[in-house]
């Protein structure tokens, strides 16, 4: 159970920050970690279940963190590389090891003796025998938690039923992404005439140009695509908007994800009820912040027909506007972001292309930075000596105000068809105090190769997964498990969130003039926004909430299924396709968001809440920055996170400023 030391991962201790030599891993050095790491778990914790004498922080808690980290890492260093740029190798190890994974993780949470180890502890530190401080105490509840959420409390012929459902359930998730990367690569739109592009400039024309001359527009991992809202032919908008919503439907042998969907949602399905749950949702609300189904679905069912009221008066006023330029056409779902754009540019004056020399990718960087700066007094200076996640990343050492070290920032801004869609930010090395480790982490975005300026939906995106960063760059934690952004789902994506804010300020990125006119837009043209996400939350929890007697049988029924789940919802709209349609729902079947999509308005309102705090306390100052930093973003997980929000702001959240952002208050 040692690695040779020819392995990078042996020598990770040597490095500096504890950075994996990316270069020189290859699949063999990573299969070599995983066996390595997963017996060297095993044999850690039996160490802990059978340890006979009184259970203790350090013998227990402690343990059960230093057992898991080497695999963690591991597999953490896997995946970032497995995103950003798979190979075919890549793609067998992951198909390969997820079942053994999530076998691996059954062998932990079924295990009895550990449990009792647990409860051993739990008992110890109530009887006064043994203290706990708030992060032990948090973890243990947390695991002892989780040891039943796994089935622990099972006959064993169930727990033999429950492992069949877990590894068959990684196989399908595995299958997904590959099935969705295909998807997406085969929907990409060839134009042979250049002339079929007008309203692309000749930077965007440049990023779509082939070597053989001709164009080609991939595929993004939303429905929407940006380029909708440029794009004067409107046949073209058809065929690129058409390819978009029916790509994974296997439509003339093209990639089909509706069977590993239907399989997957019904052993979902299968497993909550085994383990005595009415359903998927209520398996991952019941540690998170929204703790039930009944209080998403009351949360969405208040938004949701807001939404679409909002986005049908929308439509009266596109669609008197597309009368004038299309006269005696349908106004059609490839004609809504035109049409809006036209509509924005008239009512406020914006021309979006005009702020072309303001969003040029480094200048934006260091605005994000900038930005960092001032609220948080932190500076980043480059490391080209180190090499990060991909051949292209960039490296950064994170410096505090005082000039310590904070940790460890890569950062990949390029598309590449090896890249999975969509931005993301990972964790290489989980900040901790016990293991004396500094935080590394990623972010990763799909600008197009080639070019140099990004549009304004992608200077949101960069500042929205720096927060993620940040959250994981400020962790102060004991424990890695729980440091930085491991928090509940609908609690994570609240600090990315509250840093989009800090794009919109003046002089940030665009001039103040401009910041005025882009605020006073903002709430035009919500409702296609707040239907398409909010549409998405709808579906995955009618995927979710479904019994297995409500779910389909067969892959045909999905598309069924899907129009059914949104008429229940009231929220059957065909000129707005729900943010992701199922097919192609990477959150939800294999992107870790399964019955958690709701999360990314559940943060928003906590979000909206804590912007409003800041402009209403002095804006963003460093005193706030501060203020924002040691209350939430470095207690990370650690803790109850609803108990480090009500030290930030003092009570409870309130939904009022989100109501007011999207303009349905």
């Amino acid at each position: 159970m040692t690695l040779d030391a020819s392995n990078p991962f042996a020598r990770l201790a040597e490095r500096p920050f504890h950075l994996p030599e990316y270069a020189a891993i290859t699949p063999e050095h990573f299969r070599e970690a995983f066996d390595d790491g997963m017996a060297s778990q095993l044999a850690a914790l039996d160490a802990v279940a059978a340890d006979s004498a009184p259970a203790t922080v350090a013998g227990v808690l402690e343990a059960w963190e230093r057992a898991g980290d080497p695999l963690t890492k591991a597999i953490e260093v896997f995946y970032g590389v497995k995103s950003s740029d798979t190979t075919d190798a890549i793609d067998a190890l992951e198909e390969e090891y997820a079942p053994k994974w999530a076998a691996h993780s059954d062998r932990i949470f079924m295990d009895a003796a550990l449990y009792d180890r647990l409860t051993s502890l739990d008992a110890r530190a109530k009887a006064g025998e043994v203290e706990l401080d708030a992060e032990d105490a948090w973890l243990l509840a947390d695991l002892l938690a989780a040891f039943v959420r796994n089935g622990v409390a099972l006959p064993e012929a169930e727990q033999r039923t429950l492992r069949g459902i877990n590894s068959r359930l990684a196989e399908l998730e595995t299958a997904f992404d590959k099935v969705n990367l295909a998807a997406r690569n085969g929907g990409a739109i060839v134009v042979t005439d250049v002339t079929e592009l007008d309203g692309l400039n000749d930077e965007e024309l440049g990023s779509l140009r082939q070597e053989d001359g001709t164009y080609k527009i991939d595929q993004v991992n939303t429905s929407q695509h940006p380029l909708l809202e440029k794009l004067s032919n409107r046949d073209l908008r058809r065929r690129i908007h058409e390819a978009s919503v029916t790509r994974g439907l296997g439509r003339e042998g093209g990639p089909d994800a509706r069977a590993i969907i239907v399989e997957a949602a019904r052993l979902r399905a299968q497993k909550a009820t085994l383990l005595g749950y009415p359903n998927t949702t209520a398996i991952v609300t019941e540690r998170a912040c929204a703790k039930t189904p009944e209080a998403v679905a009351e949360m969405l069912g208040r938004l949701g027909p807001a939404a679409l009221a909002q986005a049908k008066k929308d439509a009266d006023v596109l669609t008197a506007r597309f009368a004038e330029l299309y006269p005696g056409e349908t106004f059609s779902p490839w004609d809504w972001a035109y049409v809006a754009e036209i509509v924005r540019r008239e009512k406020y004056d914006l021309d979006l292309d005009a702020l072309a020399p303001y969003l040029a990718v480094d200048k934006v960087l260091a605005a994000v930075y900038g930005a960092a700066e001032r609220l948080y007094g932190v500076t980043f200076v480059r490391r080209p000596d180190l090499r990060g996640h991909t051949a292209e990343a960039e490296v950064y050492e994170v410096k505090d105000a005082d000039g310590s070290t904070v940790g460890l920032f890569l950062m990949d801004f390029w598309a590449r068809p090896t890249k999975q869609g969509g931005a993301w930010m990972s964790n290489v090395i989980n900040q901790s105090t016990l293991l004396g480790e500094l935080p590394v982490v990623t972010n990763d975005c799909n600008y197009p190769k080639g070019t140099t300026t990004i549009s304004w939906d992608g200077v949101i995106t960069m500042f929205h997964e720096f927060g993620h960063a940040l959250h994981g760059l400020f962790a102060h934690s004991k424990y890695p498990s729980h440091s930085g952004p491991n928090t509940p789902r609908d609690f994570v994506e609240f600090p990315s969130q509250v840093n989009e804010h800090w794009a919109w300020q003046p002089d940030a990125v665009i001039p103040a003039e401009w910041a005025a006119k882009m605020q006073a837009a903002s709430t035009f043209n919500q409702g296609f926004n707040n239907y398409e996400i909010w549409a998405a939350m709808m579906l995955d929890q009618a995927w979710h909430t479904a019994t297995v007697d409500e779910l389909p049988t067969q892959a045909s029924e999905v598309e069924a299924f899907e129009a059914s789940a949104l008429e229940k919802a009231g929220m059957a709209y065909d000129l707005i396709p729900p943010r992701y349609r199922t097919q192609y729902f990477a959150h939800i079947w294999g992107g870790g968001y399964s019955a958690a999509y709701y999360s990314y308005v559940w943060a928003e309102v906590m979000d909206a809440d804590a912007v409003a705090w800041f402009d209403a306390n002095g804006g963003g100052t460093r005193a706030n920055g501060d203020h924002f930093r040691r209350t939430l973003l470095a207690p990370g997980g650690s803790v109850d996170v609803m108990s480090t929000w009500r030290t930030f702001i003092g009570r409870d959240p309130e939904l009022g400023p989100l109501l007011k952002r999207k303009g349905i208050a």
